[in-house]
């Protein structure tokens, strides 16, 4: 049910969430911007590119940079509905922002490397565990398909056939790629990292540690799947009644602060990466 805020601490954290809510279109805004300018050739993005055909680097971050934007302005249109009146959730504003930050966090990550062939072993790890999963997802989702059939078994095969040729054929522009910019198998068939470690590596930096942004991607991951001990200990406890058959009801709701942290490291993240993004675009790649 909805109910007022009316404790002092908690209607100030309000105000400040409801400020940073408020600079969320400007920041999608920017980026919208540095999206639309055109790498050249000569610039830094555009080597990547050349270096990385048929899979541009560019496409990954446009990718990641696209999930992150629909999800921190889906975040804004939760909790502020009426783009004035702040309306705080108790957790399904979690999902959402531990999206806007794995996916930004993920965009930092791959064009942060001073070093292009970093750079480019990053996108050759992180397109490796993108078709894995692929395969993985096909092969769980072909068994949906009534295999007491004909129809169905041969659908299934068809599936599992087309995703597998279509693996091969992208691990073999991986391979290309990689053999053009003397980068060894090993350096990129284990796949990328997980998210925790993308984010800890990408974030740190003096506006945002990486230690303080993986310990808030722990922290939401808690509240995006069931946790019922990271809800309690993110939660703000109100009025104890206590009942005659010796239970406890306890009125509590989803502390602001917890929140209005998420956010910060999401939208920092955000705005990390677009600057990079310009950056990458604008700077002209420095010939050896």
């Amino acid at each position: 049910m909805r109910v007022p805020i009316t404790d002092a601490a908690e209607l100030a954290a309000s105000q400040e969430l409801a400020r940073r809510l408020h600079q969320v279109d400007r920041l999608t805004e920017r980026y919208s911007t540095v999206a639309q300018l055109r790498a050249k050739p000569t610039s830094e993005l555009g080597d990547d590119d050349r270096r990385t055909h048929w899979l541009q680097l560019s496409h990954y971050v446009s990718a990641c940079m696209s999930m992150a934007t629909d999800s921190l302005l889906a975040t804004k249109q939760l909790l502020m509905p009426d783009g004035k009146q702040l309306e705080h959730r108790i957790t399904s504003q979690f999902p959402l922002l531990r999206s806007t930050l794995e996916s930004a966090a993920t965009a930092l990550w791959l064009l942060q490397p001073a070093d292009q062939r970093d750079r480019i072993v990053r996108l050759l790890q992180l397109r490796t565990t993108d078709i894995d999963y692929n395969l993985r997802f096909v092969k769980a989702a072909v068994r949906l398909i009534d295999n007491t059939t004909r129809e169905g078994r041969s659908a299934a095969q068809r599936g599992i056939r087309d995703a597998t040729k279509r693996r091969r054929k992208h691990r073999e522009q991986l391979a290309t790629i990689a053999e053009a910019n003397d980068i060894t198998p090993d350096e990129y068939t284990d796949g990328a990292p997980g998210y925790e470690r993308i984010v800890e590596e990408a974030t740190d930096s003096p506006d945002l540690t990486g230690a303080h942004a993986s310990t808030v991607w722990r922290m939401i991951s808690g509240l995006t799947h069931p946790s019922p001990l990271r809800v309690t200990d993110t939660s703000k406890h109100g009025a104890t009644i206590d009942n005659d058959d010796g239970t406890l009801y306890v009125l509590s709701s989803m502390g602001l602060g917890t929140t209005t942290v998420a956010l910060l490291a999401a939208m920092m993240t955000y705005r990390q990466a677009t600057e990079l993004l310009g950056a990458r675009i604008l700077r002209v790649k420095r010939r050896p």
